[in-house]
């Protein structure tokens, strides 16, 4: 699997140990040490004037020479975070004097894992490598949370028992005589709506643009949505584009697809296929007969539900000889936002924020008071409290009959209806783990602030694992400019009750883009429901009844199988209830059958290498 590993040395011995197998080393200077596996990546160096700090930025970095020999500069006069807000996603290395810091972009696309001996730090963009080099399992309890809880955020702590996360926002530092430590990148200031705007006019096009350089074919999703035809529309500028409309028997007849036409009929760069899940055969949750058969990915994967449909999604694009494709992954989380009627309470509005209260409690039928109370509540309490509030919940409460009420978007996190599904093992392991992330959670954040942010990570590294899926199974790497770290830092910069305004769909991008976008999209207030996944859960039901019969989280006593099941069955008939957790449990599974071996990941160091 493509990723990017290193060392960082700062005692003897400098180069022994394993190495990863198949890399390629991009550089070696005796102490920083970092190779590419099982790919090639774009690798950008630059010096700073003085000499004193260099950057170097490995990936889908999208900056000049001049952009990137400006972040060197600044690194050497202490601001060693502008190498990771240049344009584009990609891994940042920054090196200063002796002082070395690592780190992922904002949206988890790219991570960074590590671990630690006395000597020396390796660290790699893919979680199963650094397992594969300790032996580390996967964390059975992280993924319980995973599928029983919301607002249960990783912190520090990755997919596998002792291996450390760098959170994205942050970077991972050594310097000699001292241990590796954690480092926040300063939040970006506050912007107004207006500047927001026009920041985002000149960032979002210059990100898309810039993709296009190459001159080799491109292709993009246009689904008719906001998000997908903002980004063909702004690639249609610079290239030629096939642009793929994919649709099942629940689509067909939305707007999305008559929004789709319009824009293909109006921008002559675009050539539209219009693929129909009906004709193809196409469903949610295909070609999991064999699941040992799905592309090995580092995080457990909701694509595996989607092979069968991007398989015919695609088709179009290959046959173009696409050499990338483009899609509005993360427009919904940069765009819009989570009600934050607490958030704003806590931040001295409370008049404001009770009305806007008042008013999402209107739309969703709920009534006022409770939804009222809990905003009220947030002001005198902590994300602390609510996970330690939670852990005793576990343990102690029934589970709620069913979908998260209005009042949860006052709060941080809260069991899922799937909390059914616990053995008292499981119950008892997961209110310990929630209980362990309430002694480190930040005091200071909100719950609409904390829902946004895991919401755009769970996005980002979703993505990543669609473009291992879709390099693995057809060569084509996916592009997705909304979560460049660029992009999400102007668009969060303005308060999320700004972005989100009654009656109103994405004013951020009408404002920002009317007149490079076709204009009746950018107007839009409506967002097409996608619920042909209950016709692919009824059809290849007989396929994940076996996956979750056999499933590793019940054999290890933490979830009880014929509950399960009975979900399962439940979710095949239409109940929304439980789909979300089957989906991501479905993925878990999947992932735990194709966990690769130390072999598969690493090879020992040539004796020519130790013996230096």
């Amino acid at each position: 699997m493509r990723h990017v590993a290193g060392t960082v040395t700062h005692a003897p011995p400098l180069t022994a140990g394993p190495r990863p197998r198949g890399g390629t080393e991009i550089h070696d200077d005796g102490t920083l040490r970092v190779w590419a596996v099982d790919h090639n990546p774009q690798v950008r160096r630059a010096v700073s004037r003085d000499g004193t700090a260099e950057v170097f930025l490995v990936g889908a970095c999208l900056a000049s020479s001049s952009e990137a020999r400006g972040a060197a500069d600044s690194a050497a006069r202490g601001y060693w975070h502008a190498a990771g807000r240049l344009p584009g996603s990609y891994l940042g290395i920054v090196r200063v004097g002796r002082t070395v810091r690592i780190s992922g972009d904002r949206a988890a696309t790219v991570q960074v894992y590590w671990t630690a001996t006395e000597s020396t730090v390796t660290w790699s963009t893919s979680a199963s490598a650094m397992a594969a080099l300790t032996g580390a399992a996967p964390d059975p309890v992280r993924l319980l949370a995973e599928i029983t809880t919301w607002g249960v955020e990783p912190c520090v702590n990755g997919w596998f028992q002792g291996i450390h996360r760098v959170p994205p926002g942050s970077a991972l530092t050594v310097a000699p005589d001292l241990p590796p430590a954690l480092q926040r990148l300063p939040a970006p200031a506050r912007l107004s709506f207006a500047d927001a705007a026009e920041a985002l006019r000149y960032e979002l096009p210059l990100a898309v643009g810039r993709r296009t350089l190459t001159g080799r074919p491109l292709s993009s999703d246009l689904s008719g949505g906001v998000d997908s035809t903002s980004i063909a529309c702004l690639a249609a500028a610079h290239t030629d584009l096939t642009a793929i409309t994919y649709v099942d028997a629940a689509m067909a007849d939305q707007d999305d697809t008559r929004y789709a036409a319009e824009v293909a009929a109006t921008y002559p760069a675009i050539s539209r296929h219009l693929v129909d899940g009906r004709r193809t055969g196409s469903r949610h949750f295909d070609q999991l007969t064999a699941p040992t058969g799905v592309p090995v990915t580092d995080t457990p994967a909701l694509s595996v539900a989607m092979l069968g449909i991007l398989e015919a999604q695609l088709a179009p694009a290959l046959a173009a000889h696409s050499t990338g494709h483009l899609n509005g992954w993360g427009g919904d989380n940069v765009l819009d936002a989570f009600p934050f009627p607490a958030d704003r309470y806590r931040s001295g509005a409370r008049a404001a924020a009770l009305r806007d209260a008042h008013k999402l409690a209107r739309d969703r039928r709920s009534s006022a008071h409770p939804v009222l109370r809990t905003v009220a509540a947030a002001g005198r309490r902590t994300h602390p409290k609510a996970l330690a509030d939670l852990a005793d919940t576990v343990l102690a409460a029934p589970a709620p009959p069913g979908l998260p009420d209005a009042a949860d978007v006052a709060r941080w996190c809260g069991r899922l209806s799937t909390d059914r599904w616990l053995t008292p093992a499981g119950r008892a392991a997961l209110a310990g783990f929630i209980g362990a992330r309430a002694q480190s959670a930040d005091p200071t954040i909100g719950p609409g602030a904390l829902r946004e942010r895991l919401a755009l990570e769970a996005t980002g590294s979703e993505h990543a694992n669609l473009d291992t899926v879709t390099r693995t199974l057809w060569g084509l790497p996916m592009h997705a400019p909304f979560l460049d770290t660029r992009i999400v830092d102007i668009c969060h910069a303005v308060p999320a009750w700004e972005r989100r305004r009654p009656g109103d769909f994405k004013p951020l991008a009408r404002a920002a883009l009317t007149g490079l976008v076709h204009a009746p999209v950018l107007s839009r207030r409506t967002k097409t429901p996608f619920t042909g996944i209950y016709d692919g859960l009824r059809v290849n039901a007989p396929a994940l009844r076996g996956l979750l019969t056999g499933s590793t989280l019940a054999e290890s006593g933490l979830i009880d199988t014929s509950a399960v099941l009975s979900s399962l069955d439940r979710t095949i008939h239409g109940s929304p209830a439980d789909l979300v957790s089957l989906h991501t449990l479905v993925a878990i599974e999947v992932w735990l059958m194709n966990r690769p071996s130390f072999d598969d990941w690493w090879a020992p160091t040539p004796t020519r290498e130790t013996n230096r």
